[in-house]
């Protein structure tokens, strides 16, 4: 089997992924809009597409001429029907079994091969050149790189913008309120969870902060994916033994002595009790509540939801991505500049306009209208290039009367902020990123393959081997399981389908990487 060689360039989340979803389980579509299994007008094709997040879902009058107007540049009457994001891959399959139009969704990369493989989505290669002239020219090349699989394309690519996907962050401005200098080592970070637990950090005079937490959703694993490059050598990634077989990061001996300090800092009280069973939502409360002292999170964990209600009481507030630096790498594993595509599904009625609709958006002119709706009408420029809606609050997404509802293609345009908008969220967003950027970052050892993952023959055990080590590693964080019977752990593991997994895994990197 041959895959496909990819490049490792950043990876981060865009604001259509990040934020918050609102609405009931499936958007229905405004009055105003045009109903799936409404006629078009005469010569608009119509398409179908899923969007996976119901606050694009505005329901006002103009969405309706945003919709006009795409339909008048481009000939093709765009639809979207939405579903909440756990509901989403249940929506799509429905869809699909049922007979109902669906043209396009958005899948990640790992989805999309296996997508591709059951004949279910379209390679766009043919398409690409005949339809897609603008996407060949401001796509990164690097990005449909990352969307190929045995030489064919599996769809539209969402470019990223932040090198590393996740980081630590640490309060900035709790450190100014203590005499406490930036902490750059393990060692220091520890004595910095103390003052944060002890010193009454947030001054309201009350024991009731806590030093290190987790954000955007991650529990344990998020902690293992941040503190891993300061405790391993090739971080939390896989690595290659003396054979050069690819190993997972459990099975490195490190990891033994970073969990051995997840354990002491858990048992002293640093780590926030709830952690473990946390939601996105409860940890943004925690960060929003003045409570949190350092997060691991995605870039943008500490802001949406969270530094926004923060920012109203502590207008002051900062968090500032770090490296403690210990004995292992100090570096962040550099991720991929693409982790999802748009893909075009074979039983598409008409690719031809669905590739049309994706071409616009790759001008200017097309990703301004399907991203803020039209100039003069929803929005205005602001200075520097940014974005202000016309609307109740000129800077606020919640509030606008259009917002990327028709939006699927993203493209870091050259010279243009990435997050274009004049709002804060917008602002903080554009600052972590550059944060973030300027950390050290380093290649791992498998970062240039895109696993297909279907055709392992260890995928059957795939989900009970996850399960397994999910529930060991949190009997071991909360001290019922001793450190000492991690090798008997691993070892089960492997009997388990571990041992399988990790032949399916070198035998296609040792593919891609003839």
């Amino acid at each position: 089997m041959r895959l496909n060689r990819l490049r490792p360039i950043g990876l981060a989340l865009w604001i259509a992924v990040t934020l918050s979803s609102a609405g009931c389980e499936f958007a229905a579509a405004p009055e105003n809009a045009p109903a799936p299994n409404k006629a078009p007008p005469r010569g608009a094709v119509p398409i179908v597409g899923l969007n996976c997040n119901p606050s694009f879902d505005r329901r006002t009058p103009e969405e309706k001429r945003v919709h006009d107007s795409i339909q008048a540049d481009t000939g093709v009457d765009v639809r979207i029907v939405f579903a909440e994001t756990s509901q989403c891959k249940t929506r799509r399959n429905l869809m699909l079994s049922s007979g109902e139009q669906l043209n396009f969704a958005e899948m990640p990369i790992i989805d999309a091969i296996q997508a591709y493989n059951e004949g279910m989505i379209l390679p766009l290669n043919d398409l690409l050149d005949r339809y897609g002239s603008n996407l060949k020219k401001n796509v990164a090349p690097a990005a449909f790189e990352r969307a190929t699989y045995n030489g064919r394309i599996l769809g539209i690519p969402i470019e990223n913008g932040v090198m590393a996907l996740n980081a630590l962050q640490i309060r900035e401005d709790w450190l100014r309120n203590l005499n406490l200098p930036m902490p750059r080592t393990i060692g220091q970070f520890e004595e910095t969870m103390k003052a944060f637990k002890e010193r009454d950090p947030d001054g309201n005079g009350k024991d009731d902060t806590v030093p290190l937490s987790t954000g955007s959703g991650g529990t344990l694993g998020m902690l293992e994916a941040v503190l891993g490059s300061s405790f391993m050598p090739n971080g939390f990634t896989w690595w290659k033994d003396g054979d050069g077989r690819l190993m997972p990061p459990e099975l490195h001996p490190s990891y033994k002595g970073m969990m051995a300090k997840l354990i002491e800092w858990n048992r002293e009280g640093y780590i926030w009790p709830d952690m473990l069973l946390s939601t996105a939502a409860k940890q943004q409360e925690l960060i929003a509540r003045n409570k949190a002292g350092a997060v691991a999170a995605t870039f943008s964990g500490t802001i949406l939801n969270a530094g926004e209600a923060l920012r109203k009481t502590v207008p002051d507030y900062s968090y500032v991505p770090f490296i403690p630096e210990g004995p292992g790498i100090n570096k962040l594993p550099n991720a991929p500049i693409a982790s999802s595509v748009w893909v075009l599904y074979s039983k598409s009625s008409d690719p031809a306009a669905v590739m049309k609709f994706f071409d616009y958006q790759a001008t200017y002119e097309g990703n301004m209208l399907t991203w803020f709706g039209i100039e003069g009408e929803t929005y205005r420029r602001a200075e520097g290039g940014l974005v202000e809606f016309i609307a109740e609050d000129r800077t606020d997404l919640s509030k606008a009367k259009y917002y990327a509802k028709y939006k699927t293609v993203f493209i870091n345009w050259p010279g243009k902020p990435l997050w274009p908008v004049n709002a804060w969220v917008m602002e903080a967003y554009n600052l972590k990123r550059d944060q973030v950027n300027r950390l050290p970052r380093f290649d791992y050892a498998d970062s240039k393959v895109v696993y297909d993952i279907s055709a392992w023959k260890s995928a059957p055990k795939l989900n009970d081997l996850n399960a397994f080590l999910s529930e060991q590693k949190v009997k071991l964080f909360n001290g019922e399981l001793p450190l000492d019977n991690w090798d008997g752990v691993m070892q089960q593991w492997l009997n388990m389908g571990g041992r399988d997994m990790i032949d399916d895994r070198n035998r296609q990197y040792a593919a891609v990487m003839r």
